[in-house]
């Protein structure tokens, strides 16, 4: 057997971690949530605090913040190892970029924020 992985099956790796990362946000699970990262992923933040890089990391940061999702929309994108994902929850929209290697989540980066929602920034 060829160590290497199609396109489709690089392809459905991805959206199987999606899948895994959607569940363990609709059941609270943030222990859950953070195993699906790859020991060394990256749940990056531009809107907010720096990037949090490591399962604990991620774990500590999304604990405090889960929230219900209303709705998921996913798009491929040339890369069969990333994909970008609309998420609805508690109250704003969310665009995240999930890429995904052999470990897990290797990249999260989550635009939320007023950008992201469509809204007016806060000034001050």
């Amino acid at each position: 057997m060829s160590p290497y992985l199609t396109v489709q099956d690089r392809r459905q790796r991805a959206h199987g971690a999606v899948d895994r990362l959607h569940e363990r946000l609709l059941a609270n699970d943030v222990h859950g949530f953070a195993a699906v990262f790859a020991v060394n992923g990256v749940l990056e933040l531009p809107f907010g605090p720096a990037a949090l890089r490591g399962r604990e990391q991620v774990r500590e940061y999304v604990r405090d913040d889960i929230t219900a999702i209303v709705s998921q929309t996913r798009y491929d994108t040339t890369d069969p190892d990333v994909l970008v994902v609309e998420w609805e929850a508690g109250g704003s929209r969310h665009l995240t970029v999930v890429r995904v290697g052999g470990g897990g989540v290797e990249l999260f980066r989550d635009y939320s924020g007023p950008a992201a929602a469509g809204e007016e920034p806060r000034s001050g």
